[in-house]
């Protein structure tokens, strides 16, 4: 299959222009800008004071890659559909656009987002808050491409493969996603927020999975190929995996002692908050919340280490595995440094837990987010 080699510099370049275009964009409403975790490849997180939209903007959303891909030339590109199907073959991206469309609002978390936050530290990019965003997705139904094709009733898993080529001896991020999820509800998108998918973000298509952690999202989508087992290797039977029974922090567990990731934990986030107040007067308290499951029940605040909590407004847009933002007026009682916390509770009860389990690779962390708040008499 051919493809358009990109050299590193200017695909570097290529990625971390949306992180150059926030600095400008963002200067009048604050003093901050996307945070770049490393640079082989661009690995850039989004600080929480920046998360404050419904639908977060292109050049603020997170960039996670494991390594520079080999980006296909749109007009050469081809998504292969081979496997368990009746029909094997390729189809370019313009006969794709002639199906259907679809289009899903939905958060897109890395698995590792937190990892920073884990104690005793662990290997990997020391995400903390910021590999997370709620996008605009628009594309195609895995469903409707699959079934063109004709899938075969012995088909369990999708397998999936992106164009990006690990570097030496690495083991290439090769992933397969249980066919049930991806058929329901699973998205081929080529377009994110009403725009053209951007390069550092999977053009020309990448893999929605609503409600599951990024792994699965594979971006630079080149083929799907329906298997009925699972895929194999490294980044399937070893990493993205996480512990059936939690452990003590520091165990290390074996692959077999573990699941694959899938669904997102519920959690939420405060995004504003001030950094000092006034005791009786009351001041906002802002954030978001999301979950694998479909919404959001409610979040709630405390100032007193979680005695008390106090149920916050949820902001009216609600679409399945989006994020809620959510406000609460808080008026501090007390002088002193006064610590804010947040937890929510998703629509099927799950409610977010003081401390996140522990887990080796540091995926998934959903403690409750701490602030602390200067109050004055």
């Amino acid at each position: 299959m051919p493809f358009d080699e990109i050299d590193r510099r200017r695909f570097l370049l290529l990625a971390a222009a949306p992180l150059l275009v926030a600095q400008k964009a963002v200067a009048p409403r604050a003093r901050e800008s996307m945070l770049q975790m490393n640079g082989y490849a661009v690995n850039a997180e989004t600080p929480l004071a920046l998360l404050t939209e419904y639908v977060t903007p292109n050049e603020l959303f997170f960039v996670r890659s494991h390594w520079i891909p080999r980006t296909p030339n749109p007009k050469k590109w081809r998504l292969t559909i081979d496997g368990e199907v009746d029909r094997s073959g390729d189809i370019t991206l313009s006969e794709l656009k002639k199906l259907p469309h679809a289009e899903a609002t939905c958060v897109l978390q890395c698995a590792g987002n937190g990892r920073g936050l884990y104690s005793p530290p662990l290997p990997g990019v020391q995400w903390r808050y910021g590999a997370v965003g709620n996008s605009r997705w628009t594309g195609v139904r895995v469903r409707d491409v699959l079934e063109h094709a004709g899938v075969k009733p012995s088909a369990k898993h999708l397998h999936v493969f992106g164009s990006d080529d690990p570097p030496g001896k690495v083991p290439p991020f090769h992933r397969s996603v249980e066919l049930e999820k991806v058929l329901a509800d699973g998205i081929l998108a080529f377009a994110m927020n009403g725009e053209p998918l951007p390069v550092a973000h999977g053009a020309p298509l990448r893999l929605i999975v609503p409600g599951w952690a990024g792994d699965h999202w594979m971006k630079w989508l080149v083929r799907l190929s329906p298997q009925a087992e699972a895929q194999k290797g490294f980044y399937m039977e070893t990493a993205y995996r996480y512990p059936l029974t939690p452990g003590a922090p520091g165990v290390a567990f074996k692959p077999e002692e573990m699941a694959p990731v899938t669904e997102l934990f519920v959690k939420s986030n405060i995004t504003t908050a001030p950094a000092k107040a006034r005791a009786k007067h009351a001041c906002e308290i802002r954030g978001f919340a999301f979950s694998g499951a479909p919404d959001i029940a409610k979040v709630e605040i405390s100032d007193d280490d979680g005695a008390t909590w106090q149920e916050t407004s949820l902001d009216p847009r609600h679409d399945p595995y989006a994020w809620r933002l959510w406000s609460h007026h808080w008026t501090p009682s007390r002088s002193g440094t006064v610590r804010l916390c947040a937890r929510a509770t998703d629509s099927r009860g799950n409610v977010q837990p003081r401390e996140a389990t522990w887990n080796q690779s540091g995926y998934l962390q959903n403690s409750w987010h701490f602030v602390d708040v200067e109050v004055t008499a």
